[in-house]
């Protein structure tokens, strides 16, 4: 079976001799440099193999720039790709059904055509690489049960990815944009640590300033087995955070509980156990289900909410498309079986490039509220 990283260079190269075809081949550069391009265009395409950590000890202090640099060169690619493949598109339909002659399109034409969608891309890249490494806004969320008798605040922080190129003051800001909402409950949905707990303890240890009143408590997500699960899990329990994994806690009116990460669970063999998550939860609680990968399992659904993650509601546009085909669930509130809900966020931080389109970070702020019968998300 191949590698993700095998995997993820063809992918990559695919889209670059893409642009190499349309950019280079169709225009009237000289062969030299129409080979000097070839090979910049297939390095860009291999982008994850370029940028793993091995490539820190050649670089050094230098390795954050660069890691930075040629993820941005790769979903430039992609966003000018997509662009290019939106507006050939548009000029072949235009093309079979007359709007156009095709007599009337001069080479400057095409030339011009080309430049803005390179500059079109240049700049929605730029506007990605905002997206991606800015603080994340507060996305808030109203639900109603009768099963709630006060109002109750939960914070998710989910898909933090905290590895060595992350900006430091980032997970700060992250933790007092938190603790200014002054939350019930914060639970942490999986891939908080995606590096070797030795390279980043300093990092996830600034999470040890996140308050909330009824405590913090987390799940594991796909990026702490990559990480290392133990380790990893270590360090959230040493800055006082509860993992609830096949186990839950008592919180008044709602029953927390929680599962390890449903896809790498699978893999490994981990046991999945709602009826042990639940176990101890009484009938009038509110049950709301940490979950790293958003998953239903139909009528086995014993739960009111479940709060997870994983997705990234597809982080860089045009990789909706697939992150929707792989996952069921995308980004936000859906009603699945047993009269349960999911809410996936979107996700504090991000896998890969610090990056985003069309898919902001959040950090998310669920008010559970006691019943209203004219709101549309009543239980």
């Amino acid at each position: 079976m191949l590698s993700w990283s095998v995997m993820a260079s063809m992918v990559g190269c695919t889209i670059t001799m893409y642009l190499f075809i349309r950019y280079v081949l169709m225009s009237s550069l000289s062969w030299p440099i129409a080979i000097i391009l070839l090979f910049v265009l297939l390095l860009i395409g291999c982008v994850q193999p370029l940028s793993s950590y091995g490539f820190e000890s050649l670089l050094g202090k230098y390795y954050p720039l660069y890691r930075y640099i040629i993820y941005f060169l790769f979903v430039g690619c992609v966003i000018l790709a997509g662009l290019t493949l939106v507006c050939d598109s548009l000029w072949f339909v235009a093309y079979k059904t007359g709007l156009i002659n095709c007599s009337s399109f001069s080479p400057s034409i095409c030339v011009k055509v080309n430049w803005c969608l390179i500059i079109a891309a240049l700049m929605l890249s730029l506007y990605a690489l905002y997206e991606g490494t800015k603080v994340p806004n507060v996305k808030e969320l109203d639900i109603y049960s009768d099963k709630i008798t006060a109002d109750k605040k939960i914070v998710v922080l989910s898909d933090i990815h905290i590895h060595r190129v992350i900006s430091s003051n980032k997970v700060k800001k992250i933790v007092e944009r938190t603790n200014l909402l002054k939350p019930d409950i914060i639970i942490l949905a999986g891939d908080v640590v995606d590096d070797n707990i030795n390279k980043i303890g300093n990092v996830v240890d600034l999470l040890g300033g996140l308050k909330a009143k009824d405590g913090v408590y987390f799940v594991s997500g796909n990026h702490e087995f990559y990480a290392g699960y133990r380790d990893s899990l270590v360090a959230l329990k040493k800055l006082g955070f509860k993992q609830i994994e096949n186990s839950g806690v008592d919180l008044g009116d709602i029953s927390l509980a929680g599962i390890p990460d449903w896809r790498t669970a699978q893999r490994i063999g981990l046991l999945i156990r709602l009826d042990a998550a639940f176990a101890k939860a009484k009938p009038n609680q509110f049950k709301i289900l940490a979950s790293h990968t958003p998953v239903s399992f139909g009528k086995e659904n014993n739960f009111d909410l479940q709060v997870a993650g994983h997705t990234h509601g597809g982080q860089i546009f045009p990789f909706h498309i697939l992150s929707a085909w792989h996952n069921k669930y995308l980004s936000g509130l859906y009603d699945i079986e047993n009269n349960a809900k999911i809410y996936v966020s979107r996700g504090a931080g991000q896998w890969g490039p610090q990056m985003r389109l069309l898919a902001p970070s959040e950090i998310t702020l669920i008010n559970l509220k006691p019943e209203k019968k004219e709101n549309k998300n009543e239980f």
